[in-house]
């Protein structure tokens, strides 16, 4: 099969649907992109990313992320890197934390307009539909507005996807796709990796419908010693630091229980509804159109090949339904875009005519509030909405509170509103170890940390402290004005 270069396709086909996506992309991206750095933060795992972001220069080493000012396997570094080196620089935190986010969610719409030429060539307006159904999504602008590290990893991935797809066609891009894994694994996960061999098994799978034969893709040998490669740099970040510390080390977390555990499969707990939860998510519309559309393009357009789309979306359904360990409704992000080139695809099919096509999109594109949407669809409550005080008057005076010979013990019981772990590291313990509680086992948590003797303070809401307050010696409370928490101080455990 001749398959042309951009450049080529370039020169042979109107730039206009290229300068009106490009157009629409700066748009999109230059109206999230005011006030940004405004808000605070206030999702649990943007507290990891400041606390982690800020971990090089407390260490004085930026060769290890540190959570907690304790090595940490939980999440490679790349975000974190970014986020450390403008902080550096003297940018503002917020900003610092926030711009990451945008700048890969950028890139991403940019990416869904490459993926949408690569999956279907011959339809170069499709990027356009495509870009303007991802950027319809709350979820991606809630994420590209975070200081999560979601958006970095959906960028990665489908960028992974594109080139896995461009690579089915010129082999000689494999070594790209290479990279691609490389940056997925330092940003969060080598997830390219993942859906690379969700592919080929689809393909597998389907081989009574390809036209040509699926193995010709691994008999190749810029594959071969790309994906010999690929198994190395997948994982080099966690290799790194086993070969710096020792593979005796001890770090929070591991590619064993970050990965491996989480998604291991389970039957246990599992219902229909439960997966047509997961399918459909918050976005029903979006997500289910895009699903129907991964089944049908291949067989329109006459591209065989595409069925390693639907495969990787079928299986990622499947495998979130079926994980045993905790998963969650964002980690969808990761194939959002292929899933939109395959709803705008599906509305081509559905007409010839352009009117009808024009007014699909824009349902589908309204029914998430379309594209342009106001800050208060997407974004985030701060700290003193969610627990009645901003987290950093709330913990930063313990910095002073606490003395030397002391403690120093967080409560962070199992509910919807804890208090983030990495927040108490960023404002109340940025330079030692303290004690999390996830659960009313004082002396458990005391033990693991290695405590014997001496005087405690902390900080819980006055509900959590009396689940542990007979275990404690010459207890005093200090309320906080205004709030459910309680500051306390104790010479000791009972019985010690």
């Amino acid at each position: 099969m001749n398959v042309k270069t951009i450049s080529e396709r370039l020169t042979a086909e109107n730039w206009a649907p290229y300068v009106v996506t490009g157009v629409v992309i700066a748009v999109l991206w230059c109206w999230y992109m005011i006030g940004l750095g405004q808000d605070g933060l206030s999702k649990i795992d943007e507290f990891f990313t400041y606390d982690r972001s800020l971990g090089f220069a407390r260490n004085n080493d930026w060769f290890t992320v540190f959570s907690q000012n304790e090595p940490s396997l939980k999440k490679p570094p790349l975000q974190y890197w970014m986020t450390a080196g403008m902080i550096e620089m003297g940018w503002p935190h917020m900003t610092a934390l926030h711009l990451p986010s945008m700048l890969f969610a950028l890139g991403t719409l940019i990416v869904t307009a490459w993926l949408a030429r690569v999956m279907i060539p011959d339809h170069p307006w499709l990027m356009l539909p495509a870009v303007l159904l991802v950027a319809s999504s709350k979820n991606f602008w809630g994420h590209a507005t975070s200081a999560m590290l979601d958006n970095g990893a959906m960028f990665f991935s489908t960028l992974g996807i594109a080139t896995m797809f461009a690579a089915f066609e010129r082999p000689r891009l494999w070594p790209w796709f290479a990279v691609t894994v490389f940056l997925a694994g330092m940003q969060k996960s080598p997830t390219p990796l993942a859906f690379l061999a969700l592919a080929l098994l689809s393909l597998i799978l389907t081989q009574r419908w390809q036209d040509r034969p699926t193995s010709e893709i691994w008999k190749n040998r810029v594959f071969l010693w790309t994906m010999a490669v690929c198994l190395l740099l997948a994982f080099l970040w966690p290799l790194f630091q086993y070969l710096r510390f020792g593979f005796g080390a001890e770090f929070q977390g591991s590619v064993r229980t970050e990965m491996l555990d989480r998604f291991a499969p389970s039957v246990s707990d599992r219902s229909l509804q439960k997966l047509s939860e997961i399918i459909l998510g918050n976005a029903p519309g979006l997500r289910l159109v895009g699903l129907i559309g991964l089944f049908f393009l291949p067989f329109k357009f006459g591209r065989p090949r595409l069925l390693a789309a639907t495969g990787i979306a079928v299986f990622f359904f499947l495998g979130m339904w079926m994980a045993s360990g905790k998963v969650y409704d964002r980690y969808t992000l990761l194939i959002l875009p292929m899933l939109m080139v395959g709803a705008a695809g599906g509305i081509m099919l559905i007409s010839k005519r352009l009117w009808v096509r024009v007014l699909l999109l824009a349902v589908l594109c309204l029914s998430e509030e379309g594209p342009l949407k106001r800050s208060a669809a997407y974004n985030h409550p701060s700290t003193a909405e969610q627990f009645g005080i901003d987290l950093q008057d709330l913990l930063e005076p313990l910095q002073t509170m606490v003395q030397p010979d002391e403690t120093l013990v967080v409560c962070g019981f199992d509910n919807r509103r804890r208090l983030p772990l990495g927040a108490a590291s960023v404002y109340a313990s940025p330079d030692q170890r303290f004690v999390y509680m996830r659960r009313p086992d004082l002396r458990g948590y005391l033990g693991s940390f290695g405590y014997t003797s001496g005087p405690l303070r902390g900080v819980c809401r006055a509900k959590e402290l009396d689940r542990f307050a007979d275990e404690l010696v010459g207890l005093v409370r200090q309320p906080v004005e205004g709030t459910k928490f309680v500051y306390w101080s104790a010479d000791g455990l009972a019985g010690e």
